[in-house]
């Protein structure tokens, strides 16, 4: 596993892929500032809690965000073999075809990790920049902002990698990807048990329900595509 992590982050190492792992962060840090630089006094002039603010106007865009780079990062990683044609070259390796599919799903994981991890810098930095540290900060919340829609959204980045590498034409999985991703926030009556719902934390149960239930699946279908890629007659 671990000479295959190596060759998979060499592969990507020269990517934009880095690019967009910063780009997803920053991105919903920059809308916030703008947010807050426009509608300063109307955001926090009525605030009883600033920060818990601050990371609802955050959250709003973080899963839109996160959804989307999943998409996009797992069919752009297989996309890799896919244009050089060197499925059958890297399955000719004394290297097990699980060992070969869980090492694309745990690069993207890393990646996104990544971008957790930028998020979280982020938002405190953001937060003090805002002049709220005269307010408790709230590093629990902060975290549970920062990382739980990536728990959440584990289903789908194994759906997303498990597509990504069984389809030669990424069409596919992007369109599926993008589907799932606009769908919850185009309509309120999307139904606790789509997936795409649950990295946004928003329904009937409490966010540590979506966490679960996106761990759980989210090892499932891992687990379903490492036994179809087994299988299948990879060209």
């Amino acid at each position: 596993m671990l000479a295959a992590l190596q060759a998979d982050l060499l592969k990507v190492k020269r990517k934009w892929f880095w690019f967009l792992v910063f780009l997803g962060p920053f991105g919903v840090i920059s809308l916030q500032m703008v947010n807050y630089g426009v509608r300063y006094d109307y955001l926090v002039g009525g605030s009883k809690d600033v920060w818990r603010d601050l990371l609802g106007n955050l959250n709003s865009f973080t899963s839109l965000a996160l959804l989307l780079g999943i998409t996009i990062l797992a069919s752009q990683i297989a996309s890799i073999e896919h244009q050089q044609s060197s499925w059958k070259h890297l399955l000719s390796l004394p290297i097990k075809r699980r060992v070969v599919y869980s090492s694309k799903f745990f690069i993207i994981l890393f990646m996104l990790l990544l971008s957790c991890v930028l998020l979280f810098v982020g938002t405190i930095f953001l937060g003090l920049g805002l002049g709220f540290g005269s307010s408790p900060m709230p590093l629990d919340d902060i975290l549970i902002s920062s990382f739980y829609p990536l728990i959440a959204g584990l289903p789908i980045l194994a759906i997303q990698t498990w597509l990504s590498i069984t389809f030669d034409n990424q069409a596919i999985p992007l369109t599926i990807g993008i589907f799932g991703t606009i769908a919850p926030f185009f309509s309120s009556n999307i139904p606790d048990w789509f997936i795409w719902k649950w990295p946004t934390l928003m329904g009937d149960q409490e966010p540590i329900w979506y966490v679960a239930a996106g761990l759980a699946v989210g090892i499932v279908i891992l687990f379903l595509g490492m036994i179809d890629f087994q299988k299948r007659d990879v060209k």
